[in-house]
């Protein structure tokens, strides 16, 4: 196997080979398992600090170095040919569409850095986007992302502070993992939930976990499918994101809510203050609305 791979990056294999083998079919290949990560459950456990560094490792093997791997062993073999069998166009032809190829796995791979970085930003303290834990009498206040980390450090101050009764999520999300395990956290203490300035994306689902569950009139709640890691699937939803859409039924949540939830996709949908109310996501209001809103609690 290691001599095939030399022999390919030297261009010693024959033109047909290495175009038709290792370029169109190896690159055939991975998309077919990128487009059924789900169906083949390779996508479990992406949410945690080792499934991130896994995800990104491969990414950057996957993406990165066996195409360059692929295109410098065509490129060469195309040299090869020409000057042995005397037929350049072929050899043109062929790194005409090798060039094609390169242009097609370098936007793969500009894909794939951007929910790479988004992973790296959950799974580590990136400065700017990290969260923040602080404790006023009996109010437990979250800002920032949610990621790795912040239900142990919220556990903690719980321990510390036994007379808290709320917890106060202001969040644009993160993990949904460490959302779930902070949501049981809130469970198990039975506390109530609210938020003054936002909750969004994985937010929401700690929030829901809320005894009670409050919002800032001025605040608003936004909903959308996951966007990383779970790409390549087929349906809209990734079984993980699923069984949750499947808890906040079981929370009282009406489907006509979740099929809206569903059908807003990737792109952000903010339910209004009366849409909330009915599905029993917020329980109650407080403060004044936004200038011009004051309708949307009708």
């Amino acid at each position: 196997m290691v001599a095939y791979l030399i022999r390919h990056w030297r261009g010693e294999l024959p033109l047909w080979v290495a175009w038709w083998l290792n370029g169109v079919g190896l690159t055939a290949l991975s998309l077919a398992l990128e487009g059924n990560l789900g169906a083949l459950g390779l996508d479990r456990g992406l949410d945690s600090r080792a499934g991130v560094a896994l995800f990104v490792a491969a990414g950057v093997v996957l993406l990165l170095l066996v195409p360059a791997w692929q295109v410098i062993g065509i490129f060469r073999a195309a040299d090869r040919h020409a000057a042995e069998v005397g037929t350049p166009l072929a050899a043109y032809v062929t790194q005409g569409l090798a060039t094609v190829l390169t242009i097609l796995l370098a936007l793969r791979f500009v894909m794939f850095a951007g929910e790479g970085y988004s992973g790296l930003r959950l799974a580590f303290p990136i400065t700017g986007w990290h969260y923040q834990v602080s404790v006023s009498g009996r109010l437990l206040e979250v800002r920032g992302s949610i990621t790795f980390g912040l239900a142990d450090a919220v556990q903690a101050a719980l321990a510390a502070n036994p007379q808290v009764r709320r917890v106060r999520l202001n969040s644009g999300g993160g993990s949904l993992s460490e959302a779930q395990k902070l949501r049981g956290i809130i469970i198990a203490h039975d506390l109530d939930t609210d938020s003054t300035r936002g909750c969004s994306s994985a937010c929401v689902s700690a929030y829901i976990g809320g005894h009670q569950r409050l919002l800032r009139s001025s605040a608003r709640i936004g909903l959308h499918l996951p966007r990383n890691p779970g790409y390549g699937l087929r349906g809209p939803l990734s079984p993980a994101y699923a069984a949750e859409l499947g808890y906040f039924a079981s929370r009282g949540v009406p489907p006509w809510f979740l099929q809206r939830w569903i059908a807003s996709g990737r792109q952000f949908w903010y339910p209004t203050p009366l849409q909330l109310w009915q599905a029993g996501i917020v329980q109650a209001f407080y403060g004044p609305p936004r200038p011009g809103e004051a309708l949307l609690f009708l």
